[in-house]
């Protein structure tokens, strides 16, 4: 008798425990909200020296009225700063690379640091 209370036990411990990793998994692995990517969307913050470079080159580009792209600032904005934290989980940045300013591309190629936005924006 007590092997089989014991049995039961094990079983419900390890049903509890399967249903609590699963759920876990699927918690922590829910797709996006955000909409697709339909523009250029460029991540920056006020008072970011790099942002202030691509800025500078942004202001005086020739193809600035004619492609579209959507800035989000993050320092001081929390939803443009969910945003880009969902968002940036498509470039696989490492550690020293998560920052702004950032560039990413309606086919999720992303640009960071002000050269790289730059270059990337004159091949356009």
């Amino acid at each position: 008798m007590i092997i089989c209370c014991m049995n039961k036990t094990v079983i419900l411990a390890v049903t509890a425990t399967l249903v609590i990793l699963i759920g876990g998994a699927f918690l922590f692995t829910r797709p996006s909200t955000l909409p697709p990517i339909t523009n250029l969307e460029y991540y920056w913050g006020n008072g970011c020296p790099h942002c202030k470079v691509v800025a500078e080159f942004m202001d005086t580009w020739d193809k600035k009225d004619t492609v579209k792209m959507d800035k989000f600032e993050v320092w001081y904005n929390s939803k443009n700063a969910r945003q880009f934290n969902e968002r940036v989980k498509l470039c696989n940045f490492t550690p020293e690379e998560m920052g702004v300013p950032v560039l990413i591309t309606p086919d999720s190629r992303c640009f960071t640091g002000d050269t790289p936005i730059i270059d990337y924006l004159k091949s356009l």
